[in-house]
Formats: C-alpha cells, structure tokens, sequence
C-alpha cells in the first residue's frame, strides 16, 4: 500500500511538473501568427530586462512579416536593445538599416540620431587610440543636423558633435606635440593649422592658436 501511494505521489508530480512546464513555455513563446502580439510581448521583455528574449521575438516578427506596419518597428527596437546592452556597434549598424529600409517613415529622424549616438557612445575617451568612431559619429550628427534642423534632439546633438569634434582635435593636437618635440616643426605647424581650420569652434582650437603664436616667436 505505502508503494502503491509514493506511486501515485511520483505520477502525481510528474503531472504537475509537466503542467507547470507547458504553462512556461506559453508565457515564453510569442505569438506568431498575430504581428501586434509579438511587438507587444518584445516590450514587455524589454521592460523586464530580458533582452535576448526581446532580441529574438523582434527578429522573428521582423522576417515572418516583413511587410507589416510593426516590421520597422522591430527593427527600431532591436537596435534599441543592442543600444541598452551597450552593443554600440551592432546598435549603429540596426539604427542605419532602418534609415536605409525607412527613410520616410516618422521614426528616421530618432534612428539617424541614435546611429551618431551610438558611435558616440563607442569612442574611447583615450585619444591616443583610434578615433574612427569619433569620425562616424561627428559624420551621423553633421548630416542628423543637416536634415532635422527643427528636431526636438537638435540641441543634444550639437553638443555630442562639438564634444566629438574637440576629442578629434586633441587628437590632431597630441600629434602635432608629437612631432614638436622631435624638432619637425614644419609638421607640427601643418598639424595646427589643419586642427584650427578643421575644428574652429572648439576649446582645443584656442590651444592651437597659441600654441603656433609661440612657434612663431623669434
């Protein structure tokens, strides 16, 4: 008897164990025949923090309804994910997909933005090292700029632009110290100047112009 009940206890558990599993796996799996559903369940996941899950419904209703009104939406998101795992690269190349894929749609303005957000975000703040992002997202914000005179986002751009632009400065100012130092003044004043007429606005520009007035001193 004592057997026949641990059993009925184990089926009984095993039951229940299988119930709870099947109830996970609806809660998890989005619904793929309905587009707002999964855009819907892609927020909630994002919401919770669960962001490989949020990557992989918005990829799944991106490629199984590529023609619905929540296909761009998708892949706005999607780069707003990689952006919130500060997967800078990835986010930039997202957000640029979707200007190349929606270049009319309300939301360009948002993702040209973000794209020079992201390559901002990804340049280090060593200028001794490479500043090719630098380069990218002083472009994103030029053309942002450019084409969203009015945006909302304006000033904040203008301000990552004058502080990417003063980065690429000190760069171009570390190397003219570089070969001033070594006597290769010739170069050092080539620098400079490129420096001022490259990047006049910016608080580094003022350091170049004193800097070739000493070297211009007797």
């Amino acid at each position: 008897m004592r057997e026949l009940h641990y059993t009925r206890g184990i089926a009984r558990f095993a039951l229940l164990l299988v119930v709870f599993m099947l109830q996970a796996c609806a809660s998890v799996a989005p619904e793929v025949s309905d587009p707002a559903k999964m855009y819907e369940q892609a927020e909630e996941e994002i919401r919770n923090d669960h962001f490989i899950l949020a990557t992989d419904h918005l990829k799944a209703l991106r490629n199984k309804f590529p023609y619905s009104q929540y296909a761009p939406l998708a892949q706005l998101r999607l780069a707003d994910v990689y952006f919130l795992q500060e997967s800078f690269g990835e986010a930039a190349s997202a957000y640029e997909t979707f200007r190349d894929l929606y270049p009319r749609h309300e939301k360009t303005s948002y993702a040209l933005f973000r794209a020079a957000k992201s390559y901002f975000k990804e340049t280090p703040e060593q200028i001794a090292r490479d500043l090719a992002s630098a380069n990218r997202a002083a472009g994103a914000y030029r053309d942002f700029l450019r084409k969203y005179p009015a945006d909302p986002l304006r000033a904040e751009a203008e301000q990552d632009l004058l502080s990417t632009e003063d980065r690429l400065a000190r760069k171009e100012f570390y190397i003219a110290d570089f070969y001033k130092k070594r006597g290769q003044l010739k170069a050092a004043r080539a620098r400079l100047e490129g420096l001022v007429a490259t990047y006049p606005q910016t608080p580094t520009a003022e350091q170049a112009k004193r800097s070739l007035n000493e070297m211009s001193m007797p």
